[in-house]
């Protein structure tokens, strides 16, 4: 039994350290790190990916006897020690490279308080480290690189991305698309609604907003310009709208994945808790375009458009594996196997569909490479965002960081609430939401945890603001995705962004209080719940709008953006004071309308 497992711990190293190294490898020949030549490949590239595969390559090779070894007690050798030191500066140069060289100093930051912390006065010193535990904790054990981040990515998040490579080739982007037009095209903005809602579509599978924004949004942008939107503000809606992926089941983001594996909490449970608050996001994003669209006196598509009949004829085969992998994910709770399955039942379906087996395989293979290139980031970012946990748990920083915030707010939830909030917006501007989660649920989470928070709400909490760093400037890498298809400034695009999502950054606030918005507790609590909450959204979504069935006047807005936010807030007396001012704002805009 004892060899089995020793055997099963073996392989499943060599499988991380292979992971690993392929990424590293890609993420050196594909991208540059330099502006002024992004793509092209150089003798350094070439280089730096066989140094990658080469190092990956030795723990590959040594993973029977590094299985057998005492991490910490067991010594190290000298080839041990090289290949270690190589693999970590290699992992750092690949996240300058592919992710940039913010998150490249704030992982060295790390490293560095790991080597000379102990040097520091006061409760942030620890004890002294050397080289060789530093290394043996963050390369030779499962709490550093090839920690649960890495497994998490190389096991699960690879499958999913996958799976949307595949939907994109074959032309699953082009339905959502078509699938939108057809539902709510021919409404009043139509494109800009139909950004929405083939966003929501291809976000729940891609999980991704900057890949989301790429995909959907060289169809949508340039649609809503054409229509009369002003280019930011195509921008600020594609991204905006793409932002939700990351937080609308049955998929969500690689964060979720990541959160399930931290926390233990089953997936299909979180993402059974995420419905509701997802819907509400959206229902906030769709009733600000439509208002815009209406006061802007927006038109809806050129042309007739398909129908809903039509479009389900020609591509209605896509949501096929897309209803296996939700069966699998939600009944099941087998996400890796879900994602594995759609890939399969797509690859069988697409030639009898398309016709043209030749095309589709070509089409295959493409979609193989596709993902292999957007797995490489992801990868690199979870197998740095290892390195910083790696350092937080051996000098117990994430530990000192909470006695920090219990010292400044003893039992002041909304404090610490409020900086890890921030915290993990700061952290998230120019990383991938993966590592912003992780670095904030080792960093922030544990604090709203010991104060009573509950795990899933606390997780949830982070991996919402972790997504939502995606459009907040100044660093909003989906902004600037939409920037450069909508040819706007990419600061502005991110506040549009941010204000169309507006209810996303108050949303984690009150279901860490209203647990019925996660779909916890009595079936009463949880209806009561939605509906002020939904009546919350509305009214601040009225409010920022500037249209409640009619053009509101600025006194009517200030009402309605007051009531809102008090409908939002999570006690019976700000729900009693927000009801009363909705009454008041309602019958103010009702007297403007008869007496117009």
């Amino acid at each position: 039994m004892l060899a089995l497992a020793l055997g099963v711990e073996s392989d499943r190293y060599a499988t991380l350290f292979a992971f690993l190294g392929a990424v590293l490898a890609l993420g050196f020949l594909t991208v540059t790190g330099n502006a002024l030549r992004p793509t092209n490949r150089s003798w350094t590239a070439n280089a730096l990916a066989a140094l990658s595969l080469a190092a990956s390559g030795y723990f590959v090779w040594m993973a029977p006897r590094h299985a057998l070894r005492w991490p910490m007690v067991s010594p190290l050798t000298e080839a041990d020690m090289a290949a270690a030191i190589l693999l970590c500066l290699l992992v750092l140069e690949a996240t300058r490279r592919t992710i940039g060289l913010t998150l490249c100093l704030l992982v060295a930051s790390f490293l560095a308080y790991a080597v000379w912390g102990h040097h520091l006065p006061g409760s942030f010193s620890h004890r002294p480290l050397s080289l060789t535990e530093i290394l043996d904790h963050l390369v030779f054990t499962t709490n550093g690189l090839i920690g649960p981040a890495l497994s998490v990515a190389a096991f699960l998040v690879f499958v999913f991305v996958l799976f949307g490579a595949v939907l994109d080739r074959l032309g699953g982007g082009d339905f959502f698309h078509d699938l939108a037009g057809a539902l709510v095209g021919r409404q009043a903005g139509g494109p800009a609604k139909v950004a929405v809602v083939s966003s929501a579509m291809y976000g729940t599978i891609s999980g991704s907003p900057t890949a989301d924004v790429v995909t959907t949004g060289s169809l949508t942008i340039p649609m809503m310009k054409r229509l009369g939107c002003a280019p930011a503000y195509a921008g600020g809606v594609e991204a905006a709208a793409s932002a939700g992926g990351a937080i609308l089941p049955p998929v969500m983001g690689s964060a979720a994945f990541l959160m399930s594996d931290f926390t233990g909490i089953a997936y299909a449970d979180i993402a059974v808790s995420a419905i509701a608050t997802a819907a509400l996001y959206y229902v906030a994003v769709f009733y600000q375009v439509h208002a815009r669209a209406v006061l802007d006196r927006l038109g809806a598509f050129e042309g007739a458009g398909p129908r809903v009949a039509e479009v389900m004829r020609r591509g209605g085969w896509f949501l096929v594996p897309i209803a296996a992998m939700v069966w699998l994910v939600l009944s099941a709770d087998r996400p890796v196997y879900g994602g594995a399955l759609a890939v399969v039942i797509a690859a069988v379906l697409a030639p009898l569909m398309l016709r043209n087996p030749l095309e589709v395989a070509l089409r295959l293979l493409a979609a193989a490479s596709d993902g292999a290139r957007r797995a490489a980031p992801v990868g690199i970012a979870c197998g740095v965002a290892g390195l910083v946990v790696g350092t937080l748990t051996i000098t117990d920083l994430s530990g000192k960081f909470s006695s920090l915030l219990f010292g400044f707010a003893p039992d002041q939830i909304l404090f610490v609430m409020l900086i890890t909030a921030g915290v993990t917006l700061l952290l998230g501007m120019g990383m991938p939401t993966p590592a912003a989660y992780v670095l904030a649920a080792a960093l922030a989470a544990p604090a709203m945890i010991a104060l009573g928070v509950p795990v899933l709400a606390a997780h949830l909490f982070v991996v919402y603001y972790a997504s939502m760093s995606a459009i907040t400037p100044p660093v909003a890498v989906a902004a600037f995705a939409a920037a450069s298809i909508a040819q706007a400034d990419p600061i502005r695009i991110g506040l549009i962004a941010c204000r169309l999502a507006i209810v996303a950054f108050a949303l984690p606030f009150c279901f860490v209080f209203r647990p019925g918005l996660l779909l916890l507790g009595e079936l009463l609590g949880i209806a009561s719940a939605l509906l002020v909450t939904l009546a919350g959204v509305v009214a601040l979504a009225a409010g920022f709008e500037g249209w409640l069935g009619r053009a509101l006047s600025s006194a009517q807005r200030v009402l309605l953006l007051l009531a809102g936010l008090a409908l939002i807030a999570p006690d019976p007396l700000t729900d009693l004071i927000g009801a009363v001012l909705s009454v008041v704002a309602l019958a103010s805009v009702w007297r403007r309308a008869r007496a117009a």
